[in-house]
């Protein structure tokens, strides 16, 4: 499969997902499960012989059938579009039978053929056929004249028109059709096999329906899809083979995709590697809420999948806001997108999928987090324009990030704690100090083109005294955990670690020079967010000892 078709699959699974995690809540009926259960239970499926002896048997009546069917009607079909005579004898008897639906004949094909694979594949074969037959004699009909006269003109018989013109003209059409007899084909292989027999993906559905084993119909589902996409790219990729000619309908060349682009791009876009400020500070409440509320792996996992997807979406979106400015300052110049690396349509598309990766793991940890992930997120994207016209942009950008520990307490307990306000404030006061650290860098910049920020506003030295109170604001806010939640006396030694740090950190920077500040912001930094989880870790299991 292409990088593009992955790209898009990802994009419709995400956008399905939580459509259907939507209906489902609204709802509230177990005819419609959550996704999670749907998906659960079709792994566990998976794992089983039964799914796949069911997924086969539906795979080889499909497959046969399709195959028949080309053989039958693409030889008729070319013969049928180069040949006016047949043509005119064939194509009344042709468009008299097309109408007919095929599939009430399933109870005569029953009696003809037995209730065994014949019967489902010649009732797919017979509705194939006609598809792929009127796909290929139209394909043909439309060739322009001259590129028979030019080969007759050259001394060129039929059959040297047939193999020279005809043929490549007609095999991509014949394609077309089978990518759609894909769909066409699963559609009816459903309908035959809700009839007389005990195997394939349909029988799994009507026999769940009958017993009203709701998840079990959903496997027979995700089932069937993924034969359906199975066969369309096998035809695709089948024809990017055999017509090498032929440019595919939504194909482009790679460096002009609209998703092209390796992992590697689209992290270093977005700076994945700053993910460590923030994540440290979510494992940590997660470290606190545990002690009333259970914390499940499986929790864990959708916390830190949610968090991926919301800091995603989030740089993606700035880098898309700021591409213009970007562009203009020297210091940004070289990013992904004013550089070319990545394409404006490139970077829309990842903001939507990593936006569906949040909504849907905010969803599938409880209906509060669903409803509020809209609200943080629109919070986190619009930090991207408050630059725009506040110097307080960088107090924005901590607001959204310190909100991390109160959404996992709320992800895990299912309610809000005032305690816990004290470590987003820990980490509000945290980012934003150190934001005002790098915006140092930009104060010339960021002057001339009108944007504001506190080193812009008040100049460097000023900024600096800013970014040293809200450390020292950040420092009692982790003091104050230790009597909030009767942490061991070991918390208290991490505090005056993370303390050091912060000299550290300040030390490195000064007015004059401004040359260490990516140490500072970089390493420094990473150090004190990961000193705060050991801290309250081991502040929390000392309480047992």
């Amino acid at each position: 499969m292409k990088r593009t078709s992955l790209m898009a699959y990802l994009l419709t699974a995400a956008v399905v997902l939580v459509i259907w995690k939507l209906a489902s809540l609204g709802m509230d009926s177990p005819v419609l499960p959550p996704p999670e259960e749907a998906l659960k239970a079709f792994l566990i499926a998976a794992r089983g012989r039964a799914f796949w002896g069911d997924f086969l048997i539906s795979a080889y009546r499909v497959g046969v059938s399709i195959v028949l069917a080309w053989v039958l009607a693409f030889p008729a079909g070319v013969l049928m579009g180069f040949s006016p005579r047949l043509d005119l004898s064939l194509a009344p008897l042709v468009f008299m039978t097309y109408p007919i639906p095929k599939m009430v004949l399933l109870p005569v094909i029953l009696l003809l053929c037995g209730l065994g694979d014949l019967s489902k594949i010649v009732l797919i074969t017979l509705i194939l056929f006609f598809q792929i037959l009127l796909a290929v004699r139209d394909g043909v009909r439309a060739i322009d004249d001259k590129y028979f006269d030019s080969l007759r003109s050259m001394g060129g018989t039929n059959r040297d028109i047939l193999r020279e013109v005809v043929l490549p003209a007609a095999l991509p059409h014949s394609f077309t059709a089978l990518r759609i007899s894909a769909g066409t084909s699963i559609s009816v292989l459903f309908f035959a096999e809700s009839f007389a027999t005990t195997s394939g993906l349909g029988y799994l559905i009507m026999d769940a329906w009958g017993r009203a084993a709701y998840t079990d119909i959903f496997t027979g589902i995700i089932g069937m899809s993924l034969l359906g996409v199975i066969l369309y790219e096998f035809f695709r990729e089948l024809e990017r083979r055999v017509c090498p000619w032929r440019e595919l309908p939504g194909e482009m060349p790679p460096e002009s995709s609209p998703v092209f682009g390796t992992l590697k791009t689209y992290l270093s876009m977005i700076k994945f590697s700053h993910t460590v400020f923030a994540l440290p500070f979510a494992f940590a409440s997660g470290v606190l809420v545990w002690r009333s509320t259970p914390l499940t792996p499986a929790t864990v996992f959708w916390i830190v999948l949610a968090m991926v997807g919301a800091r995603s979406a989030a740089m993606g979106f700035n880098r898309l806001a700021d591409a213009a400015l970007d562009a203009r300052n020297p210091r940004t110049a070289l990013r992904e997108l004013p550089a070319g690396t990545i394409s404006r349509s490139q970077a829309i598309l990842f903001v939507g999928l990593s936006t569906a990766l949040f909504v849907f793991a905010a969803a599938l940890l409880s209906p509060m987090c669903f409803w509020l992930a809209f609200p943080v997120l629109a919070l986190l994207l619009a930090y991207s324009y408050t630059k725009r016209f506040t110097w307080m942009s960088h107090l924005v950008l901590g607001l959204a990030i310190g909100l991390v520990p109160l959404a996992v307490w709320i992800a895990v307990a299912g309610a809000f704690s005032g305690r816990i306000l004290m470590l987003c404030l820990a980490l509000l006061t945290y980012i934003a100090g150190f934001d005002i650290l790098y915006a140092c860098q930009d104060i010339e910049f960021d002057r001339q083109a009108g944007l504001y920020s506190i080193p812009a506003r008040f100049g460097v030295k000023k900024a600096l005294a800013i970014s040293s109170w809200l450390h020292v604001i950040s420092l009692a806010c982790l003091l104050s955990l230790f009597w909030f939640f009767a942490l061991h006396p070991v918390y208290l030694v991490g505090v005056m670690v993370i303390a050091a740090l912060f000299f550290l950190e300040h030390r490195l920077v000064h007015p004059e020079d401004l040359s260490r500040v990516n140490l500072a912001f970089f390493h420094v930094n990473s150090v004190v967010s990961v000193m705060v989880f050991m801290a309250v870790l081991l502040g929390e299991l000392g309480r047992g000892w």
